[in-house]
């Protein structure tokens, strides 16, 4: 039996008639093969330079096809990937009913219409607290799958988890952009003055809040994401309304970096989904 402690080369005649009978050579195989094996045994391979390396190269790349089939596939794939997802969201748009469309288009005309009215000294007070209202509503509606009833559609369904999530973000988070874009143009139609910083307070908390919401779910429900996001927010913007720090909580620029945050926190919470997806999709 060959010794599991010796080294290899193996260089004693007994070592390698053991190496041969262990891969099951005859007594007569062994003898004609023992000469081969030995010289075999004392053969160094030569380093290859670099030069030949290169040379090898240019060999084998004249025999490999320009076009390759497989980085097409793999191409077409990820355009297949980017149409399945909006069609995806397409056949999703069913589960949000009519007064999901409804009510979030209503509180988006409410806050042109009192913005143009200027009932409020502040015109940016009820977009900052209408806006994230879209996210909170969004929110919940997207991710209510145990009240909905269809927890055992979405198990037998090929999209994974995953894909039924990003689907949902994109119909949510593209509705309200939808929506706030809808508003700068009702709102530069009606001649209102600093539309783009009426926009921005509307959308960026919209995607704070959104951001947020969908952070927290990974330890919490979805409705108490939701409403705790809503919450934090409705606190810090009536804080900043009556304090002293309002120019800078409600700033512009701030604004801008509220809804960076939220973008942050999707992305955050889009890669650590997968542990908690199951919850996501059917918690109530």
């Amino acid at each position: 039996m060959l010794d599991p402690q010796s080294s290899w080369p193996i260089a004693r005649p007994e070592q390698l008639i053991d190496a041969l009978r262990e891969q099951g050579a005859t007594p007569e195989e062994c003898a004609d093969l023992l000469p081969a094996v030995q010289r075999l045994s004392e053969w160094q391979a030569p380093q290859p330079a670099p030069a030949d390396t290169r040379r090898l190269l240019v060999a084998l790349s004249a025999a490999l096809p320009a076009f390759s089939s497989i980085r097409q596939a793999i191409r077409e794939q990820r355009q297949h990937r980017v149409i399945e997802l909006l069609a995806l969201a397409r056949a999703q748009v069913s589960l949000f009913g009519p007064g999901f469309w409804l009510v979030s288009a209503l509180i988006t005309l409410i806050g042109v219409v009192v913005v143009l009215s200027k009932v409020l000294p502040d015109q940016g007070l009820v977009l900052r607290a209408s806006g994230p209202l879209l996210a909170y509503l969004g929110t919940i509606v997207a991710f209510r799958g145990r009240r909905a009833q269809i927890l055992e559609l979405e198990l037998a369904c090929l999209p994974s988890p995953l894909q039924l999530t990003l689907a949902r973000l994109v119909i949510v988070l593209g509705y309200d952009i939808g929506l706030s874009l809808a508003l700068s143009l009702a709102l530069w139609a009606g001649g209102t003055e600093q539309v783009l910083a009426l926009t921005l307070t509307f959308l960026m908390p919209l995607l704070l809040v959104a951001g947020l919401a969908l952070l927290l779910t990974l330890r919490l429900s979805v409705t108490a994401s939701a409403g705790l996001s809503y919450g934090l927010w409705l606190t810090v913007l009536a804080i900043a309304t009556i304090s002293h720090l309002q120019e800078f909580l409600l700033a512009p620029v701030l604004s801008v970096l509220l809804g960076c945050i939220g973008l942050v926190g999707l992305a955050i919470a889009l890669l650590r989904l997968p542990t908690s997806m199951h919850r996501l999709l059917h918690a109530s």
